[in-house]
């Protein structure tokens, strides 16, 4: 499998899903994004489609929802633009960078500094968005410098918290997403994004007349190295999450009561149900391991505080992007062999279960 569909950055991830559309002569829209990339660069998310556009059954695949992750999804998108045809009946929704501004800046978060994978909330009727947990290490999530000696300072915090309550709730207060911290890390919004009224936008416009759809929302920085694991937001017992173990085989549910998932609230898989309620809807996240969880975690801690302290002005911006890229895409042959291989396998059981 050709590994060149992987870019090494937003601009050059954003030409590859271009040209691909167009040789697949696929129908493209590009949507702006109202503020630029770190060069001045226009952003978009691009919407590219292959087969009816009426399809009563559609199989969305999506990138960058956390936008340093989006190299690899994209990847997965232009390799499947190049080689996939869906089958008779099902359309095929190509949704390249649902946050073209984290995609942009290499931050796992918005324009707002939102993790989008905690925001898909009913902002008419929230109910109760307190994390204690977090509430309690807000402080020391993000440390005061990228130094080592900082670091150890910030988890001596976390340490003494994760002693007296344990693991778990260590999990629970860094993961499940905040709403009182603005600026820290995991802050789940106060009101709907530019991202999440995509979403409702784009349920409308090509969901709309479907009434048969699948979701693969593309991750990285989770799980063993290079594997991807479908992971189902409702219990294996649950229609939904048969539909998903019947079209993918294996699939870690986050709702059983075994998971070894702390279970985001207000996840995207949330916000596409909602945004779309006439469906049959199947949605997986897919979701490729890179490095330790440790590694991933303090490259996103180190990189809030580059967002607090000057951004791209800072002179520590170089080498602390650099271990974002590291944490979420590996520069390594065999890692991005294995994510487009896998993700198109992925892709080609979501058309196949539409089909049948």
């Amino acid at each position: 499998m050709n590994i060149g569909a992987f870019g090494s950055s937003y601009i050059e991830c954003r030409r590859k899903i271009v040209d691909s559309g167009s040789a697949a002569l696929a129908h493209h829209r590009a949507i702006p994004h109202p503020l630029p990339g770190p060069a001045g660069e226009p952003l978009f998310c691009d919407v590219l489609t292959l087969g009816d556009p009426g399809a009563e059954a559609v199989l969305v695949v999506e990138s960058g929802l956390h936008g340093a992750e989006g190299p690899a999804g994209s990847a997965v998108q232009v390799a499947a633009l190049q080689i996939l045809t869906p089958p008779p009946g099902v359309a095929l929704v190509i949704v390249h960078a649902i946050n073209p501004w984290g995609f942009a800046w290499n931050r796992r978060f918005n324009e707002d500094n939102i993790d989008l994978n905690r925001h898909f909330v009913d902002w008419d009727a929230p109910g109760d968005l307190s994390n204690e947990g977090y509430d309690a290490i807000a402080d020391a999530v993000i440390p005061e410098g990228p130094d080592a000696a900082a670091m150890a300072r910030s988890n001596a915090v976390l340490d003494a918290f994760r002693a007296e309550k344990g693991e778990a709730a260590l999990k629970s207060a860094l993961k499940l997403g905040q709403y009182r911290h603005p600026d820290g890390l995991y802050f789940g919004g106060a009101g709907p994004s530019w991202s999440s009224r995509l979403v409702e936008t784009l349920a409308r416009e090509h969901l709309g007349q479907a009434r048969r759809a699948g979701l693969i929302d593309i991750h990285t920085g989770l799980g063993p190295y290079g594997f991807g694991e479908c992971l189902s937001g409702e219990t294996p017992t649950s229609d939904e999450g048969r539909r998903a173990a019947a079209w993918y085989g294996a699939v870690a549910h986050t709702k059983a009561p075994e998971t070894g998932y702390a279970g985001s609230k207000a996840s995207i898989l949330d916000g596409w149900r909602r945004a779309a309620p006439w469906l049959t809807l199947t949605p997986i996240g897919l979701e490729f391991g890179t490095l330790d969880p440790d590694a991933v975690r303090d490259a996103v801690r180190v990189d809030g505080w580059l967002h607090a302290n000057g951004g791209r002005d800072n002179p520590a911006w170089d080498q602390v992007k650099a271990g974002m890229s590291a944490a979420y895409n590996p520069a390594d042959p065999a890692w991005q062999q294995a994510v487009v291989t896998r993700g198109l396998e992925v892709v080609r059981q979501g058309l196949a279960g539409l089909s049948a």
